[in-house]
């Protein structure tokens, strides 16, 4: 199914609902980690059955890398890895052939998927900023339409247009691929570039947007907990067609989910000896 891990685990709420869970052996002491992770920040979407969220600070665009190659994996999912346990994916099972979409066409001829913004445009007519004085504006050009490989549309992402390169070197776009859980022996997290975004005010970085989609292979994923997050245990969690790693609460004795169950029975049993 082309469906995100909370996705999957609502249509399966009650098909699949058994949950079975170990605890992971955390590494003692320094464990090397990706240069790029900063910090890491937990969400633990209180008074909700969600799971914990793990919110990373990082510097950089880290879902960019020099020569990022995507592979078709399992027929429809199209994944890039990176040495450092980091991997992009998308989904999408729609034929590939020839189609037109549109480029930005840059007043030199060269053509880009998106029109660039920086303080080199900045004398350039149009919406514009202006920060520390200096004003940013939008390179000048045109979109137009090209010929390019491209999979059937489809209504992941609103429809938007991902272009591809492959091991192979060739160029694709996929037309609305999907979002979705992470394959076995990856945990997905959300990232925040605290160079690019900065937090209002006095909120902390982690109160900041920040972005999605990024999947981190295990052993990158529990080092970097086990650097930002030491108190915090860790389990490997299955129900509802889906495994993850979930940090657990320094007093908590198994998973969110079996804790928010208990104290709810306990409730549950408290309001009947009432009535």
């Amino acid at each position: 199914m082309m469906l995100s891990t909370e996705q999957t685990r609502a249509v399966m709420h009650g098909i699949d609902n058994r949950l079975t869970w170990r605890e992971i052996e955390r590494p003692v002491g320094p464990q090397p980690i990706p240069d790029w992770c900063k910090g890491a920040h937990v969400d633990w979407v209180e008074g909700y059955c969600n799971s914990p969220r793990v919110r990373l600070k990082v510097h950089g665009n880290v879902r960019d890398w020099p020569d990022k190659r995507f592979a078709r994996e399992d027929g429809c999912y199209y994944r890039a890895r990176h040495a450092d346990g980091r991997m992009e994916q998308y989904a999408h099972d729609g034929a590939l052939s020839p189609a037109k979409v549109s480029m930005f066409q840059s007043a030199d001829g060269t053509l880009r998927w998106h029109r660039r913004y920086g303080s080199e445009w900045g004398d350039q007519p149009g919406f514009a900023t202006i920060q520390d004085g200096v004003r940013s504006g939008y390179e000048p050009g045109e979109r137009i339409e090209v010929e390019r490989m491209c999979t059937s549309k489809q209504a992941g992402f609103g429809g938007e247009c991902y272009p591809l390169t492959m091991e192979d070197g060739s160029e694709i776009v996929l037309r609305g691929p999907w979002h979705v859980s992470a394959p076995a022996g990856y945990a997905e997290v959300a990232y925040v570039d605290v160079i690019r975004w900065k937090p209002w005010k006095d909120q902390p970085w982690h109160a900041t947007g920040g972005m999605g989609g990024l999947y981190l292979r295990h052993d990158t994923f529990v080092a970097i907990i086990a650097r930002f997050c030491p108190e915090l245990p860790l389990a490997e969690v299955t129900y509802g067609g889906c495994t993850t790693i979930e940090p657990m609460k320094p007093e908590w004795t198994e998973p969110k989910r079996l804790v928010y169950e208990r104290e709810w029975l306990a409730r549950k049993a408290e309001r009947e000896a009432r009535s």
